[in-house]
């Protein structure tokens, strides 16, 4: 490889591709290669054109995740043999028509299960992978857990029950999905009372959004304290044995430290309103600590930031209140509707929630028992392309897109070999 070729493989993978494609430097340096290799002889321009037709699709690759400089994808795990599931579809439509289907998507999901017989409160959870296969739309894999895209590999996000001597708890946890790490797995649902949970709210790219809740004796009584949080996966990768009763210490990345020193105005004028609890008390607004406990929600067809106001009596609980602000690419890098919701609500009068791929050729339409992915041309079809059924309480935390070849291929491949086992 000559010294400028491995300048421009190096600048597609030292950070993300965000929904504009290169920078404006590594464009630059691609165009200068383009004229260079155009002086060359004829007999060079079929290898040219494999090169031109691997970096624009590369430029097309809105894939969040995929940003680590060193590159590679995840092996087989040991032991697995690659089995093929294409053919199984999302409760596919009879009578489906062809589409030219140039997406394929990372759906993660929660399920919240209410107390019942000893066991307490939890959340599950699972992905599947959705893509096209001869115009067909399809569900490649499907497995427990959260498989998350990070930088070239996937990240595995599962909840751990991890015992101390005398704190019970259940916590997420995160590992390198293709590597033999037990972690991978999720544990069974938890037997007793627990003094530290969590719930993921959401992921993507580098980050996640998780509300904990951490029981806390106070004079003879146990007392939940509610908190809010986002951070990096990386603070989640951790030790089993680590438990934590002060989650305020823990690692995660406050709204100033996303956005700058620029942000103080928004969250003043939330604080402003001093929201009211449904007890008609006061929200606490601490300004030191304002902005440092936030959540990333599903709201309209957006993933949007909302900040974290707290009040205290019987407990300690937050409210969650709108900000005027939009989630940078470094969090979320497509997160754009390609229709609008009278148009949806005509499709389906019942959804709640909506997606669409960074192609537009596909809509998907969230309810309470399915999600229905439909074809879109311009205006929506109305018979659905595929439909995944939802289990009660069960909602939307990850909606990851690869678009184009080679990544879809790379995906399903990856989605085969590390949900289905």
């Amino acid at each position: 490889m000559e010294p400028i070729d491995d300048e421009l493989k190096k600048g597609l993978a030292s950070e993300p591709l965000t929904r504009n494609g290169f920078s404006d430097a590594l464009k630059k340096r691609i165009g200068e290669r383009l004229d260079e290799r155009e002086a060359k002889s004829r007999r060079w321009l079929p290898w040219f054109s494999a090169v031109s037709a691997s970096l624009v699709a590369a430029s097309l690759f809105l894939y969040v995740g995929w940003m680590n400089s060193q590159g590679h994808l995840p092996d087989v795990l040991p032991g697995k043999q690659e089995e093929s599931i294409a053919a199984t579809p999302a409760q596919q439509t009879e009578g489906q028509p062809e589409v030219e289907i140039r997406s394929a998507v990372l759906i993660g999901l929660r399920a919240d299960h209410s107390p019942i017989a000893g066991v307490p409160e939890y959340s599950s959870y699972r992905t599947l992978l959705l893509a096209g296969n001869q115009g067909k739309l399809q569900k490649v894999a499907e497995g427990d857990g959260i498989l998350m895209p990070y930088k070239t590999e996937f990240m595995k996000i599962v909840p751990q029950n991890q015992t101390g001597t005398t704190e019970p708890s259940w916590v997420l946890n995160a590992s390198v999905a293709s590597s033999s790490n037990k972690l991978r797995t999720a544990a069974p649902r938890p037997a007793v009372s627990l003094k530290v949970s969590e719930k993921l709210l959401f992921a993507g790219n580098r980050y996640i959004s998780v509300s904990q809740t951490v029981r806390k004796n106070e004079q003879g009584k146990e007392v939940p304290y509610d908190y809010v949080w986002v951070k990096e996966i990386q603070d989640v990768v951790q030790s089993p044995s680590k438990l934590t009763m002060q989650p305020a210490s823990e690692p995660h990345v406050s709204l100033k430290k996303l956005y700058g020193d620029s942000v103080q105005p928004d969250l003043n004028a939330v604080a402003a309103g001093k929201p009211l609890f449904s007890n008609g008390e006061a929200a606490k607004v601490p300004q030191d600590d304002l902005g440092e406990s936030w959540a990333i929600v599903r709201k309209q067809g957006q993933w949007v930031p909302q900040l974290a106001l707290y009040g205290s009596k019987d407990a300690y609980r937050y409210q969650l209140s709108d900000v005027s602000l939009t989630l940078p690419d470094s969090v979320v890098s497509y997160d754009r509707l390609a229709v609008g919701w009278n148009e949806i609500r005509s499709v389906r009068a019942d959804a709640k929630d909506a997606f669409s791929s960074p192609r537009n050729e596909l809509v998907g339409i969230v309810s309470d028992d399915e999600i229905a992915v439909y074809p879109f041309d311009g205006t929506m079809g109305r018979k659905p392309l595929a439909t995944v059924p939802l289990a009660p309480n069960e909602s939307v935390v990850m909606i990851q897109w690869a678009v184009d070849e080679p990544f879809i291929g790379m995906w399903k491949d990856s989605g085969k070999k590390l949900l289905s086992y």
